[in-house]
């Protein structure tokens, strides 16, 4: 359910557009993971409803949201630079640092939000690279550092 969760707001306009407001950062620091668009809740909610209507007891979802959130913000971050044997399974800060880059060999890569294997498996994956430092931010990385503008980002179509 992650997997589709993390990969879904680079591939449906519509999603990227609400999604874009946290990857227009041009740092890379836990503070990026707070940066969010007001939309993110109603996208997110999508995701929970249905563990909900299947049954998933709704503390074992509150819980699991609780934890996902506290393992979210922990990846934002440049001061961990490798987690050894867990690079292989989980989604780490060095996974998702390609994942927020706009080099041309990051993008639409690493969309796993807790387990990388997804990204292994489907050919998504991108180890971060030693000889080229990540850019980040947009490709076309927008102008104004102003967050009422920033937040309609990509709804310029809709």
């Amino acid at each position: 359910m992650k997997v589709e969760a993390a990969g879904l707001p680079s591939e449906v306009n519509l999603v990227w557009a609400s999604h874009q407001v946290h990857h227009s950062s041009e740092e890379y620091n836990l503070s990026t993971a707070l940066r969010q668009s007001i939309w993110q809740r109603y996208f997110s909610f999508g995701f929970y409803q249905p563990l909900a209507l299947l049954g998933v007891p709704m503390p074992a979802l509150l819980v699991h949201l609780q934890f996902n959130l506290v393992f979210q913000f922990w990846i934002h971050t440049q001061v961990v630079d490798n987690c050894g044997p867990l690079e292989w399974i989980l989604n780490t800060p060095s996974h998702h640092r390609v994942h927020h880059g706009a080099n041309k060999w990051c993008l639409d890569k690493n969309y796993a939000g807790v387990l990388i294997i997804w990204d292994r498996l489907f050919g998504t994956f991108q180890a971060e690279r030693r000889d080229e430092k990540i850019a980040y931010g947009l490709v076309d990385q927008p102008q104004s550092h102003n967050v009422l503008w920033l937040q309609r980002l990509g709804t310029q179509a809709f």
